[in-house]
């Protein structure tokens, strides 16, 4: 169905009262004054698209054959040659804000019926060194280097001023950096490192609306970061694994299955690297993998994020996308209840969400909207509704007004996205 008509069909489902017009500011569609009733629908942007040759968009079993056979890059990282990536463009179409086509490359098997109960690989469990010998710490493991300190008598006074060289200048020498003891010039030196990843490549749309980074891991892991330029402002999308075992069938990198989990100076570098090349405003947990599932090193993550000793954004600059994982969900909402929070839906009802994500099974729709209440009861935000429009799978009137039905008693905005 074309994504007008769709439109039409969920804005008339919401009730959106007679009288009251569409208008379009910059590249958000968005109702007048119809009130908390009903919510908003917004159209923020296009999703990076990729071309599928072959692909039948019109049936569920095109759409898992396609996928199965070639994915989007949008996690290049390969387990046996982390450092080849795949050929990029870049084009203009009608418009819109980056739409990118990629050669893809060659995926690895979907894992159905993932197993959510099962611990994930912990960054630190690769990269956690106390000895100082091979991989080391980043800096902005703030937890790690605060109770590095502790342990060694050093006080947590100068924190402030080793972060803050390390943020106006990522390859600083600490042994440089006056007024701090020779102590903590010792730990910094032997047990962390500033930056422990680097920008391999850098690539910018046409219209130089987005800006794509490939960053390299220490241990030549590939993950990226995504810089996308508003009105006034840069917003960051970062990732928080490497692969990811949610396994959705549309998502590239579902297909990849989980390599393992960032630290929080891994996260956190995203962002440091990124205010290198842009000033960053806002920062969205939305990039490779689920950040869910490694939760604590994305909740370490924020707190740096919006510490005033680090980065210090505002905390409603913040933004967590999830596809669902119900107990994090309520945990999210009890700790940090002032980030926002996405939740990507897909699909109106439960059979044909356990199609499109298998992670579904697992954590059901029901559940998810009930821990979204909680959720909504705590914040003072809107919760964000994502949902992927895709041709002949989730994208007739009866799903529009069955979405829209789920949702019309919630405080929530709708972004939707064009699958092709």
């Amino acid at each position: 169905m074309a994504s007008a008509v769709w439109l039409a069909f969920i804005l008339s489902a919401l009730g959106a009262p007679s009288g009251h017009q569409l208008y379009r500011p910059g590249r958000i569609w968005r109702l007048k004054n119809i009130g908390k009733r009903s919510g908003y629908l917004y159209r923020r942007y296009q999703r990076l698209k990729v071309q599928i040759p072959g692909a039948e968009k019109d049936h569920m079993s095109g759409l898992s054959e396609a996928v199965a056979k070639e994915r989007r890059p949008a996690c290049t990282a390969d387990k046996s040659t982390p450092s080849q990536l795949p050929s990029t463009s870049f084009r203009r179409t009608r418009g819109r804000s980056g739409v990118f086509t990629f050669t893809p490359a060659q995926p690895e098997t979907i894992d159905d019926s993932p197993e959510l109960s099962e611990p994930s690989i912990s960054g630190e469990q690769i990269l956690l060194n106390d000895k100082g010998s091979g991989p080391k710490l980043s800096v902005l493991d703030h937890e790690k280097l605060i109770q590095s300190f502790q342990d060694n008598d050093v006080k947590l006074v100068h924190l402030p001023k080793i972060w803050g060289s390390l943020i106006n200048s990522p390859d600083v020498d600490f042994n440089t950096i006056d007024y701090i003891p020779k102590k903590a010039k010792e730990l910094l030196t032997t047990s962390f490192q500033g930056c422990t990843s680097r920008i391999l490549q850098v690539e910018t749309s046409q219209d130089n609306s987005t800006v794509k980074l490939v960053i390299e891991l220490q241990d030549k892991q590939l993950i990226e970061s995504v810089i996308i330029a508003h009105d006034n402002y840069n917003a960051l999308c970062v990732s928080s694994q490497v692969g990811c075992r949610m396994g959705c069938r549309f998502c590239a990198t579902g297909t990849m299955g989980l390599i393992r989990n960032l630290t929080t100076g891994e996260i956190l570098e995203q962002l440091l690297l990124a205010n290198k090349i842009r000033p960053i405003r806002n920062v969205v947990f939305m990039g490779m993998g689920e950040p869910l599932d490694n939760f604590d090193a994305v909740l370490g993550a924020i707190k740096g994020i919006h510490d005033t000793r680090m980065f210090n954004l505002g905390i409603g600059h913040i933004t967590v996308s999830t596809v669902g994982i119900v107990p994090a969900m309520y945990r999210l909402a009890d700790e940090v209840p002032k980030v926002a929070l996405a939740v990507s839906l897909h699909a109106p009802d439960q059979d044909l969400r356990e199609r499109l994500v298998p992670s579904g099974k697992v954590n059901r729709m029901d559940d998810i909207l009930s821990a979204m209440d909680y959720y909504l009861d705590r914040s003072p935000h809107h919760s964000f509704i994502q949902y992927t429009v895709i041709d002949g799978v989730n994208d007739s009137e009866d799903h529009a007004r069955s979405l829209a039905r789920a949702l019309r008693s919630r405080r929530v905005k709708v972004f939707w996205y064009c699958w092709v």
